[in-house]
């Protein structure tokens, strides 16, 4: 199964770098493809916390299913710009999606960790997380109908993609720092806030 950061890499060329870049306050190229793979890998490695029970892992399919097929994807370069404006507006919800995905999380150690590791502000930081969030949920998707990934085979995606960036000098400290309320890097306990049918409705959403 492929390693879903090699292949956002590939799709990241200079145009859509630029273009990111411009979209997020990042005016360096090279700083703007070095925060987004941060950034990225923050979000495999979020999933990937977030898929590690039974239950996230069946939240997290039904999602896709429902929200990201992957259909962000035929024309990147129009969502970037926001040219592209989809009828499912959750496809491209990047806030919505982020709120759910890093719930519990510190924030702001996360920003801090992106915007270090590129040279950029903490603003620009977000900004780009927030861009790349559907992205990385489209691609997933994407993967899911293409090979017809049950909850296992989406967890192995994941980890195919994340175990080998927690081995990057470079990338491996961020993946360090997905922390919900109880320290376990799941978004589990909102069940018991929330219920199991406003997870499902709202879930990588806004209500």
């Amino acid at each position: 199964m492929a390693n879903l950061l090699d292949l956002f890499e590939q799709q990241m060329d200079g145009n859509l770098l630029e273009q990111l870049g411009s979209q997020v306050g990042i005016n360096d190229p090279q700083k703007t493809k070095t925060a987004a793979k941060g950034a990225f890998s923050v979000l495999m490695g979020a999933l990937q916390k977030n898929a590690s029970t039974d239950q996230g892992a069946s939240i997290l399919s039904s999602v896709l299913d429902k929200d990201h097929d992957g259909s962000i994807l035929d024309d990147v370069m129009g969502y970037v710009t926001g040219a592209m404006q989809p009828k499912n507006t959750r496809t491209v919800d990047g806030a919505g999606i982020l709120s759910h995905l890093l719930h519990g999380t510190n924030h702001d150690n996360i920003l801090s960790q992106v915007a270090n590791m590129a040279g950029i502000d903490k603003n620009s930081s977000a900004s780009l997380l927030m861009k790349l969030a559907p992205i990385a949920m489209g691609m997933l998707g994407k993967m899911k109908r293409e090979n017809n990934l049950d909850e296992n085979g989406l967890r192995d995606v994941l980890t195919q993609t994340v175990e080998p960036a927690k081995k990057d000098s470079m990338l491996g400290g961020l993946l360090g720092s997905f922390l919900d309320q109880d320290g376990d890097g799941s978004v589990m306990d909102d069940l018991g806030r929330m219920g199991m049918k406003a997870i499902f409705k709202g879930f990588f959403g806004r209500k």
